[in-house]
């Protein structure tokens, strides 16, 4: 397969190369991308006041737009070697499965606007908010439906949510440290969308780093 070379040019910025996968589902077990065995180079500390997280967290929300970030803080930002997603990283064999990177604790307040009611529905009083928690590398928010906890292996906050009244959330973040499309650094939050295939410059989030 031929990548682009906007992708090419990210993913020599972060020394990774894509393979291909046709499959792009969402995983619900998928475990959060925890610090490989294979040695990294160490990423340098940085403080809460340098990320601004709202990119990340926006990209966890339903598409359909009736959850609504209101606001974002960044918690902690710890170093660590972030273990590529399964189809990414180098090619070349004994190469390292791992990226340098940090796991980001966050709060976020989170506003349900209710969408999709026709004028003689109801809307409810309350519905249930599965905000994920960091265990699930592949988990985002939703509203209603399945509650997808285990007992024991919790992977989402659950909370009840009223219409147009924001709640805090808090929740975990792994991202690589890297570049972006203009080449500047950049984190490259790990891949909630295009989870398989060739890593699509236009479907990542980044969040900018002072240089």
């Amino acid at each position: 397969m031929k990548i682009p070379s906007q992708t090419f040019a990210l993913l020599f910025g972060l020394g990774l190369v894509g393979g291909c996968q046709s499959n792009d589902t969402q995983a619900v077990t998928t475990e959060a991308p925890a610090a490989a065995s294979a040695p990294t180079a160490a990423t340098a500390p940085l403080p809460t006041t340098a990320l601004d997280v709202r990119p990340a967290i926006e990209q966890l929300l339903p598409a359909e737009g009736y959850l609504q970030t209101v606001s974002t803080k960044t918690l902690k930002v710890e170093p660590m070697a972030v273990a590529l997603p399964p189809l990414w990283g180098s090619l070349e064999p004994g190469a390292s499965r791992a990226a340098p990177g940090y796991r980001i604790s966050y709060e976020a307040v989170i506003q349900w606007v209710p969408k999709g009611f026709g004028p003689n529905e109801k809307v409810p009083a309350t519905m249930t908010l599965y905000a994920p928690n960091g265990k699930d590398s592949l988990a985002r928010f939703s509203l209603g439906g399945i509650n997808y906890n285990i007992p024991g292996e919790e992977k989402y906050t659950v909370s009840e949510i009223e219409p147009n009244k924001p709640v805090s959330v808090r929740g975990v973040l792994y991202a690589f440290a890297g570049k972006d499309n203009q080449l500047k650094p950049a984190l490259v939050v790990y891949p909630y969308r295009n989870k398989g295939g060739v890593s699509d410059p236009t479907k990542m989030a980044f969040l900018p780093l002072p240089e």
